[in-house]
C-alpha cells in the first residue's frame, strides 16, 4: 500500500484533497504547508506519492521536485495548479512530475484514476527491479549486444533483410515469449527548449518510463540529429497495448509537457528478433512520410510507405516545367503556384521526399536558366538548391519556395505598360479583393477575366508593378490588420480568415508589411 503526502499552503485545499482520496487503496503519510516541511516528512514517512501545489512559501513545488530528484526519490509526484500556472506546470513535468491536475476541477473519479496510474507505474518499476537479474558482466554484455544489434537493424537499407548473427535469438530471448514494440521518432524543430531536461533523448527515456511500466528492457537510441529509435520489450503476459495508441500518447505528452512536436512511426508488435527485424525495415520504408505535415493524430503505421513514382505526381512535375515555357515578367507567379502544388501532390501521393526535392531542384534550375526573366546573371540559384536539400519538412520546402519567388520578383525590372490591358487588370484586382479569403489560383483569376494565365501574369505585373501573388498577400495583410485592430480576433483566427492558415508564413508576411508582429497590433 503506497503512502501519500499532501503539500499545499492552504489548509482548506489540503483537507479537500484528503477527502477526495479513497483510502482503502492508499495510506495517509500526512500533510505539509510548504516544500521544506514536505521534504523532511518525505524522509521520515517514506512517502511514495507526493501531491503538491506549485506556488508556496519557503520552498515552492518546483524546488521540492528538484530536491527530491537530486536525493534519489523513488516515488511519484502529482502537481496541483491553477489555470494561469501552465508555464510552471510544464517546468514541473520536465523535472519529473507524473502529471498535473487543476484545483478547480478536481473530482474523485478522475483524481483516483490518476492515483491508480501512479500506483501502477510504481508497481511496474518495483517489479522490474525485483525480477531483474543481478548485475553481472555477462548480463551487461548481453544488453550491450542488444543495443548494438538494434543499431545494426536500423541502419540496414529499407526493404533489405538483415543477416542476424547466431547470438541474436539468445540475446533477444532473455526470457521466453517477449513482445517487442518499436518506434521511429522524428523531432520537428530543435532541442533548445529541452536542454534543462538533458535533451530530447533523455526526454524519451522519461516518457518511456511512464508509457512502458514493467518492461523487460527499453532502448532509446539517437540515430540522427533529429531522429530517434525507441524499442521496448515485455513478457507476453505483462502488456497488450495498441502500438497506435502508444504513439498517440507519446505525441500528445511531448506536445503538452515540453511544447515541441514530434512525428512517430509505429510497428506491429514483434514476437522475436526475426519479426522485429522485418518491422524495423518497414519502419524505415514508412518514415519518409514524417516529412509531410498532414495531420496524423495517432502517428504513422509502418504499413504505409513512401513511393518513388506516381502518375499524378509526374503530371504536377510536368506542369512545373511548363510554367516557364514562355517566360515573362509574371511567369514566376505560375512557377510558384506550380511548385506549391507539386509539394501538396507529393504529400497526398506519399512520394518519397528525395524524389520531391529532386523535382523541385530541377524547377529551380529552370528559373535560373530562363533568360527572359532577366535574372540570369544577377541571381545565384546555389543557396536555394542547398535549402531544398536541407529541408526537414514540407513546410520548410514551401517557405523556401515563397522566399525564392519573392527574391526573383524583386530582381525583375518593371516592364512597359501593355496597351488594352487595364480593364482586365482592374477586374483581376476586384476578383482578388472579393476572394482573398479563399484558396485563389492564377487559373481562377485568368478565367474570370478571359485571359490565359501566363498573359494575365505578364500584363498584371506591367500595369501594377508587382505580381498577382504579391498583390493578393498585400490585400490579405490589410484585411488582417483591420481584424486585429478591431480587437475581436486572435492572431490565429485572423490568419485563417484571410486565407493563410500557416501561422509562420502569416507572421512573416505581416511583419514584412507593417514592421511589427501581428500580436502587437492594438
Amino acid at each position: 500500500m503506497y503512502k501519500i503526502l499532501i503539500v499545499d499552503d492552504e489548509m482548506i485545499v489540503r483537507h479537500a484533497v484528503k477527502t477526495l482520496i479513497q483510502w482503502e487503496s492508499f495510506a495517509y503519510a500526512g500533510s505539509a504547508a510548504n516544500g521544506l516541511t514536505a521534504l523532511e516528512m518525505a524522509h521520515k514517512t517514506g512517502a511514495d506519492i507526493i501531491i503538491t501545489d506549485i506556488k508556496m512559501p519557503e520552498m515552492d513545488g518546483l524546488e521540492l521536485i528538484k530536491r527530491l530528484s537530486a536525493e534519489g526519490f523513488d516515488g511519484e509526484v502529482l502537481v496541483l495548479s491553477n489555470y494561469n500556472d501552465f508555464d510552471l506546470v510544464r517546468e514541473a513535468l520536465k523535472r519529473g512530475a507524473h502529471d498535473y491536475m487543476l484545483k478547480l476541477t478536481l473530482k474523485t473519479e478522475s483524481f483516483m484514476q490518476t492515483l491508480e496510474e501512479m500506483a501502477s507505474k510504481l508497481d511496474g518499476r518495483r517489479a522490474k527491479r525485483q525480477t531483474a537479474p543481478k548485475a553481472s558482466a555477462s548480463h551487461s554484455g548481453t544488453q550491450d549486444r542488444i543495443r548494438t544489434m538494434l543499431q545494426e537493424m536500423d541502419s540496414v537499407q529499407a526493404g533489405l533483410p538483415l543477416r542476424l548473427p547466431a547470438h541474436a535469438k539468445e540475446d533477444f530471448s532473455l526470457e521466453q515469449g517477449l513482445r517487442i514494440y518499436s518506434f521511429v521518432v522524428l523531432l520537428h524543430g530543435d532541442e533548445r527548449g529541452l536542454r534543462q531536461s538533458g535533451g530530447f533523448q533523455e526526454t524519451l527515456v522519461k516518457l518511456a518510463d511512464g508509457l512502458f511500466p514493467g518492461n523487460r528492457w527499453t532502448n532509446v537510441i539517437r540515430t540522427g540529429q533529429l531522429r530517434f529509435l525507441l524499442v521496448t520489450a515485455y513478457q507476453t503476459d505483462q502488456l497488450s497495448a495498441d502500438p497506435q495508441e502508444l504513439a498517440r500518447r507519446m505525441m500528445s505528452l511531448v506536445t503538452m509537457y515540453y511544447n515541441v512536436r514530434i512525428g512517430v512511426v509505429y510497428a506491429a508488435v514483434a514476437a522475436g528478433v526475426e519479426e522485429l527485424s522485418l518491422e524495423m525495415s518497414r519502419n524505415r520504408q514508412a518514415e519518409g512520410l514524417l516529412f509531410y505535415s498532414q495531420p496524423r493524430i495517432g502517428g504513422i503505421s509502418n504499413r504505409l510507405a513512401t513511393i518513388e513514382d506516381d502518375e499524378e505526381f509526374r503530371g504536377a512535375e510536368a506542369r512545373l516545367r511548363d510554367s516557364l515555357r514562355k517566360p515573362n515578367s509574371g511567369a514566376i507567379d505560375l512557377w510558384t503556384e506550380s511548385a506549391m502544388r507539386l509539394v501538396e501532390t507529393a504529400a497526398e501521393r506519399h512520394i518519397h521526399p528525395r524524389v520531391l526535392k529532386r523535382a523541385l531542384s530541377g524547377g529551380i534550375w529552370s528559373v535560373a536558366n530562363a533568360e527572359e526573366l532577366g535574372i540570369r546573371y544577377a541571381w545565384d540559384e546555389k543557396p536555394w538548391l542547398k535549402k531544398v536539400e536541407a529541408a526537414d519538412t514540407d513546410v520548410q520546402l514551401m517557405e523556401t519556395i515563397r522566399e525564392l519567388a519573392e527574391e526573383v520578383s524583386e530582381s525583375i525590372g518593371k516592364f512597359p505598360a501593355l496597351p488594352g490591358a487595364r480593364e482586365e487588370v482592374r477586374e483581376a484586382l476586384l476578383y482578388l479583393e472579393k476572394h482573398y479569403s479563399d484558396r485563389v489560383s492564377i487559373a481562377d483569376v485568368a478565367a474570370h477575366v478571359n485571359l490565359s494565365g501566363p498573359y494575365l501574369c505578364q500584363v498584371f505585373k506591367a500595369e501594377t508593378g508587382q505580381s498577382i501573388l504579391t498583390t493578393l498577400n498585400e490585400i490579405r495583410m490589410v484585411k488582417a490588420y483591420e481584424m486585429l485592430a478591431s480587437g475581436k480576433y486572435l492572431v490565429k483566427q485572423a490568419a485563417i480568415e484571410v486565407g493563410i492558415p500557416d501561422p509562420f508564413y502569416f507572421n512573416r508576411l505581416f511583419k514584412k508589411r507593417y514592421g511589427i508582429a501581428p500580436k502587437h497590433v492594438k
